[in-house]
């Protein structure tokens, strides 16, 4: 139940903010996969890791946009961690996670 509406979440954060085409995430996702050696149980759970691969890289983007005005002083990349949920993100993170502005 948790996965579903983590799930429901990234879809509907993802098509608000879709700046990229279908296809240019599912490339960008394929390079992640093989980059990374990411394989997932099955068809369900590599879509729900697309979906959050896709929010996270239109994170990325709009980012390096503000990067690119001049607005922030670092870049952001895609890694092996694009296909993770903040939460489980945590121990990687020793729970330190950015303050949303």
């Amino acid at each position: 139940m948790k996965l579903l509406l983590l799930f429901i979440v990234a879809m509907s954060a993802y098509s608000a903010n879709c700046a990229l085409t279908d296809a240019e995430v599912t490339q960008k996702f394929n390079e992640f996969k093989t980059k990374y050696g990411k394989t997932y149980a099955d068809a369900n759970e590599e879509n729900f890791r697309k979906q959050l691969f896709a929010k996270n890289l239109e994170k990325i983007e709009e980012h390096n946009k503000k990067y690119e005005q001049g607005q922030v002083t670092y870049t952001m990349g895609v890694n092996q961690f694009s296909d993770l949920t903040p939460e489980e993100m945590r121990p990687y993170t020793h729970g330190v996670l950015r303050p949303k502005n």
